[in-house]
C-alpha cells in the first residue's frame, strides 16, 4: 500500500515552482455604445411575477411577536397574506381605500 503524499510536501513543491508567464492579452475590439433607447435595463436578482411592480414594507418585532405571528401564519395562509389583511384593514381604519 502506498503512502499518501504529504500535504506539506505538496504545498512547498507548488510555492517553489516558478509562476508561468502571463500571455499577453489580445485587445478586444471596442464597439461603439448603443443609443440610449435600445440599450437594455440591467435586472438585479431574481423576483418572482406575483411580486412584479410591488414594493417591499418591513418590521422589527420582539422575539415573541415573530413567534405568535409566525404561528397565525400556520393557520391562515401565510406571513404576507396575514400582512396583507392586517395593512388593507389599517387602511379601512383610516378612511382610505383598501389596496394592498
Amino acid at each position: 500500500m502506498n503512502k499518501r503524499p504529504s500535504l506539506a510536501e505538496s504545498m512547498r513543491a507548488v510555492a517553489e515552482t516558478p509562476a508561468p508567464l502571463p500571455a499577453t492579452p489580445v485587445p478586444k475590439p471596442v464597439a461603439p455604445p448603443a443609443p440610449e433607447a435600445e440599450q437594455p435595463t440591467p435586472k438585479k436578482g431574481f423576483y418572482a411575477a406575483t411580486r412584479a411592480g410591488k414594493k417591499k414594507a418591513t418590521a422589527s418585532l420582539t422575539t415573541e411577536a415573530h413567534r405568535q405571528l409566525k404561528l397565525l401564519a400556520v393557520d391562515h395562509g401565510g406571513v404576507e397574506a396575514l400582512l396583507t389583511e392586517a395593512i388593507n384593514d389599517l387602511f379601512r381604519k383610516y378612511g382610505k381605500e383598501p389596496i394592498a
